[in-house]
């Protein structure tokens, strides 16, 4: 079975390292009502996943140079380990994917919400609504 078994009875499959097409595909039959939740945080670190927060809103705009592929593979929802983002003042964020462009050279771009570790984490153990993480707006973007 998964990793985490939430309250509202969904799988949350946590994945580190590669998986094939494959073993997704076979994952996702045998699971039925689950979400995907991949590490990102070298990536976003790195800089090779980056975010474009619109402030006050709860959707972001992302672009990943040398992205998973195996991400193709999944038809269930996915959701991004980001780590503690410097695009967030370090809150450790999670990105869900929820609408990605067709793929170009070694990029996948799209758009999605981000959420807090924290919340993320109230969700699984406890049933908690996600509630998306909305950056504040400063001066300077308010402008």
């Amino acid at each position: 079975m998964g990793d985490v078994l939430t309250p509202d009875g969904v799988i949350v499959e946590m994945q580190y390292g590669h998986l094939s097409g494959n073993d997704i595909q076979h994952r996702e039959r045998v699971y039925g009502n689950m979400v995907w939740l991949f590490y990102a945080c070298r990536a976003h670190s790195s800089g090779r996943l980056r975010l474009r927060f619109l402030p006050g809103r709860a959707h972001v705009n992302f672009a990943w140079s040398q992205p998973r592929k195996t991400l193709d593979a999944c038809q269930r929802p996915v959701y991004l380990d980001l780590g503690e983002s410097d695009q967030a003042n370090g809150t450790h964020l999670i990105l869900e994917l929820k609408r990605c462009h067709p793929r170009q050279s070694g990029r996948l771009s799209g758009s999605g919400k981000t959420y807090t570790a924290a919340a993320f984490h109230n969700w699984m153990a406890h049933g908690i609504p996600l509630t998306p993480f909305i950056p504040e707006i400063n001066d300077h973007e308010a402008a």
